[in-house]
């Protein structure tokens, strides 16, 4: 996989993007939706399509998470996983979600502890 800037309509700034090995280097060339991962999600995302990615930013994250990506650019916070059901360190994003980084579900922020 490799890093790209792409220009984000959504938040209206460029943002770096992760693209799979096999996407052609041809800037016009169609690459699909659902490989690609936009690094810079974030509360901007307003819960719509992610203009680039054409998926929510619950699916988004799911796909940060499950690539084993850094997510440093993300505030965190803990609280209990219903999926994992135990204790669990969680992303912020799309203003009034969060999701658990060991397997990816996406909850409400209410309830949880924000870490320093």
């Amino acid at each position: 996989m490799g890093i790209r800037t792409m220009y984000c309509s959504g938040c209206d700034h460029d943002v770096r993007v992760l693209l799979p090995d096999d996407a052609s280097v041809d800037p016009q060339a169609n690459v699909h939706d659902a490989e690609l991962i936009c690094m810079e999600l974030g509360d901007w995302c307003n819960g719509a399509l992610c203009p680039l990615g054409a998926a929510e930013p619950h699916a988004m994250v799911r796909r940060l998470i499950n690539e084993g990506l850094p997510l440093d650019h993300l505030p965190g916070a803990r609280g209990w996983c219903d999926a994992c059901l135990m204790e669990s360190d969680f992303v912020l994003y799309a203003s009034q979600s969060a999701a658990c980084t060991v397997c990816g579900t996406s909850r409400q922020r209410d309830g949880l502890a924000g870490k320093a």
